[in-house]
Parts: structure tokens; C-alpha cells; sequence
């Protein structure tokens, strides 16, 4: 009680401090909460603003605070006059409810933020435990570095030297004008936002969070050892000296670290590696061999060799050849220990088999492309992606009329669905594989009435959306397959809804495109773009949009008549349009005068129209 009186005296006579710590969380809470953002993760782009001007808030709130803890507690007089036994332990006493109430403060400003951001994207608890951990992460770790560094300075200040003290802060403020430099560079601290599109990327930087954990707690700790070297070294320029090489060596040392587990380089790279090798593409006509089959996979991300797949041939031939997704490399084949001749041409694979019964593949060691990335913290192998070999050739990846590289992916036959979720190594062994999925990263997985979701977290919303969504899916089931008998036979009008996966799609995608989704015995895949205004409604809501249009042309491959049956749908089931088919038509080849007649008609005479289309 004594200690929390001395505070409660102490905390009055900080005025100016507390209507500064005040004025800036409560601008830091209306920027991170701001229910107009783009997606619900975008308050980590404001470290890049606010981390600078917190660091220096907190760090002259908690240099004024323990200032006045140490001066009221004379250590050396209460230790010479022995009126108190340990007295030390007063002032640890003090500083250790400070920043407990530090701490609190900081959780409380994390709730807020995640409350506010789950009520305006109608989410659920699993956002709101998302964004609370990533602003401990990204907000709170540096401040409390800071609150530490305050520390610090008021114990060498009180106890030590003003000189020491000022050569301590010197230091500090150096280093974090270096590890701000190396971060964002010399001119980035601009006042307002210009531009989003840089510095967003959800896929992999907010799923690879452990260095940036581990960065931010090596320098709290190296911040204790700089403290140290002030204390005992009794001359002032010397622990100065030591500090500042010390300083370099390790800020070089950490972003040097970081900037090579820093995937967003390696992946662009290997994205436009993958780019320059479609954009030279020579269409082969080749015909794929089916005398074999894939009787064993293995998965290990951090492997030499992360793909494995066993080929067992029911017919020995010479040559096989199969078809595989152009980002995949194979490095080797095997046959009883022995290497088979080979030669990849972007997405085909001939093996020169000389009358082996099996095989194994080794693929080369990647971390895959912003399409498809394979890493340990993130892993995107979805069946439809063609990442293990194929009896059919296809187009996996195309590059429009206007240069952009976009995943043409087509919807595949399946009897069986397999989703593998949340493993780093996983093997499969068996007669015949049908279509496998391996996903791992920041997904959240969802069981609902026997239909099972995995959903992008930063996308997450109520489960009463996604049953919302669920019976969407099967009311534009019912409208297609009345539509058109010959649906019947993709197995589309008697597969109940079994997954949805909705995903994030890369950043060099176009932002939407008819390829945006698969469709697969019951099993639904939306590839949704991050940076489409996904916070005016859950992202369920964008989906019920979407799948008026993407669905028909997944299942018809037809542009004019799917655009025609989505408008048919909307009005059919009184879909609040977001304004997706509106940007469809615009990249369309549908004329201005076609679309204005087709929407002036009847609901009826819409429904004829689409009929004699479709027989066409």
C-alpha cells in the first residue's frame, strides 16, 4: 500500500507526461481501429509511423517516472544510516508496479483495438485474438523497449552520472535511428499513408512472426548489456565507444539476418523468374502417358529436396511423361538407386523410364512463388494448383492483353477431396492419388454441420456468415442445375457443399479475375484478393457476389453467358451487389448495348435468354 501511495504522489506531478501518453494512445487507437481500412491487419503498417513517435513518448514518460521513484528513495543515505534493511527492494518494488500498470495499459489499448476492428468486420473471438497478439507484437515489444530504455537512463542518471546518463541516451537514440534507417529507410517517414500497395502483404508477413519476435526481444536484452557496460566501465567515453561499435555490429548483424529470411525477395524473384518462363512459353502438343501412377508423396519444407512423389508404372514402357505446374523443378529421378535421364520444358516432363517399375521424383529445393509458396511457416499446395504430376497438360498460368501474369486455374475432376491443414512434414502412401491439398499458415479451420471451412484469418467473420454462405452456394445450385441438365454430369448438382476454402491471392494477380475460384465434388475454393475493400461487409458477402459469376464460368467456360447468369442470379435471389460484375463486364467482351438490353428485360425473359444461350 505504501508503494502504491508513493506512486499515486509521483503520477500527480507528471501532468504534461500523462496528457501526452493520453493524446497519443488515443491517436494510435482511432488510426488502428479505423473501420474504413482495407483489411482488418492494416494497423501493422502504422508501426512505420507511430513506433518512432511512441518509442519517444514512452521513453520520456517512464525516464520522468522512475526519475522520481529513485529520487525518493536515497539508497546510498538509507544504507549508511541503516534505516532500512535492503532498501533496494523499495525501489524494485516501485518499478516493477509501474510497469505492471505499463503492461496493462498496453493490453487494454490492444483490446480496444481488436474490439473495435471485430465489430466493424462483424467478426468473431478468432479475430479479435489475431489482432490482439499482432499489436503485442508489432506496438507493444517496442514500447516496452523503450519503457525499459527510460528505466535505464533515470537509474544511471540518479545513481551513477548525468554525464553517463546523457552518453547512455546518446547511444540509444543512434540506434534507433539506425535500425529505423535500415527498416524504412532515410526519407519514408511520411505523415500520412500515399500508397498501401507496397507495404501490404498478409500472405507471408503476418504469418512469419517468430523473427520478428525474436529481433525485437535480442535488443531489448542487448539494451540491458549497454546499461551494464555504463555502470562498470568507470570511464564515459570508453563505454561510449563500445557501445556504438556494439551497436553497428549488432544492427548490421540483425537486419542482415532478416533481409535473407526475408521471403518477400526470394518469392518476387522467383515470381518473375516464372514470368520471363511463361512469357517465352513454345505450346507443345504433346500427349501426356497414362501408364502410370502416384503411389507415394512426401512433404518436407525445409528438406534439400521438399517434394518427393513415387510414380508406379502399370505398363513398362520406355518414355513417360506427365505434366507438372511450371514453378515446380524437378532436381532428380531415381529407380533403385539408379538416376533416370530426364527433360523438363516448363510444364512437361519426360522421363526416359528404360522399363523400371517405379520411380521417385526429388524436387528442387524453393520456397515456391507468391502463387504457391512452400516453406515451413507457410504452405499453399491446393489439388487444383497441378503441384504433383498429371495424365492431362494444362495452362496453369497465362499472361493477358495487358501484361499481367495471373493463375489460370482450372477446376479438376475429383472422386475424393483430400485437405491436409497445419502439418510441416506429411507423407502419403497408397494405390492411386486423387486430389490432394496441403495448406499450412494462418488459416483457421472451421467445422460447421458437416461442412468444413478454412478460412485466411485476416478474412475471418461469424459462423452465421458462412452458413449464410453455405446455403448461397447451394441456392445458385439449384437455379444452375434448373438451368441446364447437363450440369448433372459434372457430379455439380448432387455433391452437397463439403469445404469452402477462402484464400488470399497474390499480390501479382489481377485483383479480380473468372479464375478466382474452383469447384470439385462439393469442394468450393475462392481466391480472394486482400486489398478488395473486404471491410464494408464480411468477406461471406463479397463471396455471394462473386460466385453469381465465377461458379457459371468455372462450370460452362463461357464469359458472355456468365455475366448474363449472374446478373439472372442477383436479381433471382436479391444479392446486395458490392459492384464485382460491374467491374467483370467492364474487362469484358460484352458491349455497351448488349449488357443495357440484356438487364431491361423481364426476370422471365432473362431466364429464356440464358436457356437459348446455353443450347447454343
Amino acid at each position: 500500500m505504501k508503494s502504491l501511495s508513493i506512486l499515486s504522489r509521483i503520477v500527480l506531478r507528471l501532468k504534461i507526461e500523462i496528457v501526452l501518453i493520453s493524446l497519443f494512445s488515443c491517436i494510435l487507437v482511432i488510426y488502428c481501429s479505423n473501420p474504413y481500412v482495407i483489411n482488418p491487419t492494416e494497423f501493422t503498417l502504422y508501426t512505420k509511423y507511430f513506433i518512432p513517435v511512441g518509442f519517444f513518448v514512452w521513453l520520456l514518460a517512464s525516464f520522468r517516472i522512475h526519475l522520481l521513484i529513485t529520487k525518493s528513495t536515497p539508497l546510498k543515505w538509507l544504507t549508511i544510516n541503516e534505516l532500512l534493511q535492503k532498501p533496494i527492494k523499495i525501489v524494485i518494488k516501485q518499478i516493477s508496479i509501474a510497469f505492471i500498470f505499463f503492461s496493462i495499459l498496453q493490453m487494454l489499448i490492444a483490446g480496444l483495438i481488436a474490439s473495435i476492428i471485430v465489430v466493424a468486420f462483424s467478426s468473431g473471438f478468432d479475430l479479435f485474438k489475431f489482432i490482439y497478439v499482432l499489436y503485442l507484437i508489432y506496438f507493444a515489444l517496442p514500447f516496452i523497449w523503450s519503457w525499459f530504455t527510460g528505466l535505464f537512463i533515470s537509474i544511471i542518471f540518479t545513481y551513477y552520472s548525468h554525464k553517463k546518463a546523457v552518453m547512455f541516451f546518446v547511444s540509444v537514440l543512434l540506434w534507433i535511428i539506425t535500425v529505423l534507417y535500415l527498416e524504412y529507410g532515410l526519407f519514408s517517414f511520411n505523415i500520412f499513408i500515399e500508397n498501401r500497395w507496397p507495404y501490404i502483404d498478409p500472405l507471408y508477413n503476418l504469418t512469419i512472426l517468430k523473427n520478428n519476435v525474436i529481433v525485437k526481444l535480442i535488443y531489448l536484452i542487448c539494451s540491458i548489456a549497454l546499461c551494464f557496460v555504463f555502470i562498470k566501465i568507470r570511464r564515459s567515453f570508453v563505454g561510449f565507444t563500445i557501445s556504438i561499435i556494439f551497436i553497428i555490429v549488432l544492427s548490421f548483424t540483425s537486419y542482415s539476418v532478416q533481409s535473407k529470411s526475408w521471403l518477400d525477395e526470394n518469392i518476387l524473384a522467383n515470381d518473375y523468374k516464372l514470368y520471363q518462363q511463361i512469357k517465352g512459353k513454345v505450346q507443345e502438343d504433346l500427349k501426356m502417358t497414362d501408364n502410370w501412377r502416384i503411389t507415394g508423396i512426401e512433404i518436407e519444407a525445409e528438406s534439400q529436396h521438399p517434394i518427393k512423389i513415387e510414380l508406379t508404372l502399370d505398363k513398362r514402357m520406355k518414355l513417360v511423361r506427365f505434366s507438372i505446374n511450371e514453378q515446380f523443378s524437378i532436381a532428380q529421378i531415381e529407380s533403385n538407386g539408379e538416376n533416370l535421364s530426364f527433360e523438363q520444358r516448363g510444364d512437361i516432363v519426360e522421363v526416359q523410364s528404360n522399363d523400371v517399375q517405379s520411380m521417385i521424383l526429388y524436387y528442387k529445393n524453393t520456397i515456391g512463388t507468391s502463387f504457391y509458396p512452400l516453406m515451413s511457416e507457410v504452405i499453399l499446395l491446393p489439388f487444383e494448383a497441378n503441384w504433383y504430376p498429371q495424365h492431362t497438360k494444362s495452362n496453369h498460368y497465362s499472361i493477358d492483353s495487358s501484361g499481367i501474369f495471373h493463375a489460370n486455374v482450372e477446376s479438376k475432376k475429383c472422386g475424393n477431396v483430400e485437405i491436409v491443414f497445419g502439418e510441416k512434414d506429411y507423407s502419403w502412401e497408397g494405390d492411386s492419388l486423387d486430389c490432394l491439398s496441403i495448406i499450412k499458415g494462418a488459416y483457421k479451420e472451421i467445422e460447421i454441420q458437416e461442412m468444413k471451412l478454412l478460412v485466411y484469418q485476416p478474412f475471418l467473420t461469424q459462423k452465421k456468415n458462412y452458413v449464410e454462405l453455405r446455403d448461397h452456394l447451394v441456392s445458385i445450385r439449384s437455379e444452375l442445375c434448373n438451368l441446364f441438365n447437363n450440369l448433372g454430369e459434372e457430379n455439380y448438382c448432387t455433391s452437397d457443399v463439403q469445404t469452402i476454402n477462402i484464400i488470399p491471392k497474390s499480390m501479382n494477380s489481377k485483383p479480380l479475375s473468372l479464375y478466382d475460384s474452383t469447384i470439385s465434388n462439393g469442394n468450393f475454393t475462392f481466391y480472394v484478393n486482400p486489398l478488395l475493400d473486404v471491410n464494408y461487409k464480411p468477406v461471406t458477402a463479397h463471396i455471394e457476389e462473386l460466385s453469381t459469376f465465377l461458379i457459371p464460368y468455372r462450370l460452362l467456360e463461357k464469359e458472355q453467358l456468365s455475366s448474363y447468369i449472374s446478373q439472372y442470379l442477383i436479381e433471382k435471389l436479391e444479392i446486395e451487389t458490392i459492384g464485382y460484375l460491374e467491374w467483370v463486364i467492364r474487362d469484358s467482351s460484352i458491349t455497351p448495348k448488349q449488357w443495357e438490353s440484356f438487364t431491361k428485360m423481364t426476370i422471365q425473359e432473362k431466364e429464356k435468354a440464358i436457356i437459348q444461350m446455353g443450347k447454343k
